[in-house]
């Protein structure tokens, strides 16, 4: 722990949000961290692969998700951590309503070539399509034609077929290919037809959300770490506007998480790795001013830490950005509390409210924050939060 702590105490660093951009395409949702200036100089951006085999547990209702890269044609290996403030399904059209946003259907009540739906892959579910990456093939028996599974298509429940291109000689050409988000299915014409032509769509809203996490970079060889982290949005979610027209006053609850070190070469404490946390803004629309509170921590270990750190005062914008800067432009900063013992102000903080609602009071918050505890401890996490 003591050589962890220390690595990961260098890797955090002493301004560990500047120079470094994380991104996520709006399209395929896929995440790419540009580490800058990681040793060796100049890395490329480097795009991350959905981990589905680790959970990573929702905080505060923001779905969470692991995603890696690593093998011979990666320098050294990335770890992310991402959560995301995705809606809940709502109801859509019927299935077979084409005018209204359903599927158009052929006289068997089947939508006759999946692959000609726009952006399928996100749209298909089946536990026979159960590997966690590349292509899954299915052999088809020598006394049948097609092959059949049970899936959903849209949330909707119903029976997948393939028909090989060559049934004569391509009896094994059936298949699934892990997407980013879900399959693409390979080898034939593949049709899918519902149970019930009638059955609402479940509508997920998950091209347009806000996300915070963290990510962390290991050299090739057990060498130096880099750790960082983000708030970044999928697609785009509403700005905040009229904030300095705004009066009263809101309170944003959720989570934050991030990576951690406590280092000792005189037998205090070591300790490091990612945590989580809650996260609470309160921000004063009368003065356009706001502050935050992290607490509740749970460490690497799954145990509880008696740490806050406070996010100082700092103005909103009136699109909702917050600077975390004073008059005087410089960092207000945070303090790090371990116990009752609380550090020098340091580190900084910024964010951003977003969406506003009818009465035009922003409904999410979302940042990053570094700290501080003297020469021991060094934090950097984000946070996201909503409107209570």
């Amino acid at each position: 722990m003591a050589v962890t702590a220390t690595k990961l105490y260098a890797g955090i660093g002493a301004t560990p949000l500047s120079g470094h951009a994380v991104t996520v395409d709006a399209t395929s949702g896929v995440w790419s961290v540009d580490p800058n200036d990681v040793a060796p100089a100049n890395l490329a951006n480097q795009a991350l692969t959905a981990d589905e085999d680790m959970m990573v547990a929702d905080n505060h209702g923001w779905e969470g998700m692991r995603h890696t890269a690593s093998g011979d044609t990666v320098t050294g290996t990335y770890e992310a951590v991402v959560y995301s403030n995705v809606g809940e399904p709502t109801e859509g059209a019927m299935f077979n309503d084409s005018a209204n946003g359903g599927y158009t259907l052929n006289d068997d009540d089947q939508i006759a070539d999946v692959t000609s739906v726009t952006d399928y892959a996100g749209l298909v579910a089946s536990a026979s399509f159960d590997q966690g990456a590349g292509t899954k093939t299915f052999e088809l028996a020598a006394n049948r034609e097609y092959l059949e599974f049970a899936g959903t298509f849209n949330g909707v429940s119903g029976t997948y077929t393939c028909t090989p291109t060559a049934i004569a000689t391509d009896r094994d050409t059936c298949g699934s290919t892990v997407a980013a988000s879900g399959f693409t299915l390979v080898g034939g014409t593949w049709t899918f037809e519902p149970n019930d032509p009638e059955q609402r769509l479940m509508n997920v809203p998950d091209n347009i959300y806000a996300s915070y996490g963290w990510w962390l970079h290991k050299a090739a060889d057990d060498g130096d770490f880099t750790a960082s982290a983000f708030a970044v949005n999928r697609g785009a979610v509403p700005a905040a506007a009229g904030i300095t027209a705004l009066q009263g006053s809101a309170t944003y609850s959720g989570g934050a998480a991030g990576k951690y070190a406590l280092r000792s070469s005189t037998g205090g404490t070591n300790d490091a790795g990612h945590f989580t946390a809650d996260a609470t803004l309160e921000a004063d629309f009368g003065d356009d001013m706001i502050t935050g509170t992290i607490d509740n921590f749970m460490g690497a270990d799954g145990m509880a830490r008696d740490w806050s750190v406070a996010l100082n005062e700092t103005d909103i914008g009136d699109t909702g950005v917050i600077d975390g800067q004073d008059d005087a432009s410089a960092e207000v900063g945070t303090v790090w509390t371990i116990g009752e013992t609380a550090a020098d102000a340091g580190g900084q903080w910024r964010g951003t409210l977003y969406d506003n609602d009818d009465g035009g009071v922003p409904q999410v918050a979302t940042g990053t924050f570094s700290s501080i505890y003297g020469e021991a401890g060094r934090m950097v996490g984000a946070f996201g939060a909503n409107n209570e």
